[in-house]
């Protein structure tokens, strides 16, 4: 039985959904010794930075029947992310370019397709806003984001070091109509 997904802007109200999910997310992380989201990490996703996502309107959720709040993600149009260095590639950066960041989906919708609905809903923003790159980064040994990144058809652009030392690896995707 297939569920009926929505994709929107996250408002305010969503703000513990949210955080439950992303916290539900940090523990999994961390049982399986994932260095992402941690303390230390410029990009953990803390309530104080989610709720100046949803203020700033580049926070999106994915729910079922108006009601139940299943994904989470960020989209940021032409802002590079806080990286050191990029090496192994380079981003084609003279393009029109958008990232993907925190991205958390609940632990009692893994297998409905939730993440990959999240991720095929950015690239129709960003196609709608004539944006020709989708950039996404995760951490090495994050299995299930590397899995999904496959399915997505995002193609690895580089090696990337964080501040905190965390081995990250970058991957693009070309969504040009051209």
């Amino acid at each position: 039985m297939s569920i009926k997904l929505t994709f929107r802007k996250s408002n305010i109200s969503d703000l513990d959904q949210i955080m439950q999910i992303i916290n539900d997310a940090k523990a999994a992380l961390k049982e399986m010794k994932v260095d992402q989201w941690q303390d230390n990490n410029s990009a953990e996703p803390s309530e104080i930075t989610i709720r100046e996502d949803i203020k700033s309107g580049i926070s999106y959720v994915i729910e079922q029947c108006g009601t139940i709040v299943l994904g989470h993600g960020v989209l940021l149009f032409g802002i590079e992310p806080t990286y050191k260095s990029i090496t192994g590639g380079a981003w084609h950066s003279n393009q029109p370019y958008a990232v993907i960041h925190r991205v958390a989906t609940s632990k009692l919708h893994k297998q409905n397709g939730v993440s990959l609905f999240l991720f095929e809903n950015f690239e129709r923003v960003c196609l709608k806003n004539n944006i020709d790159w989708l950039r996404i980064d995760t951490h090495k040994d994050n299995v299930p984001m590397l899995k999904l990144i496959e399915k997505t058809n995002y193609k690895k652009s580089g090696i990337i070091y964080l501040d905190s030392g965390a081995e990250r690896i970058a991957f693009e995707k070309c969504l040009s109509k051209k």
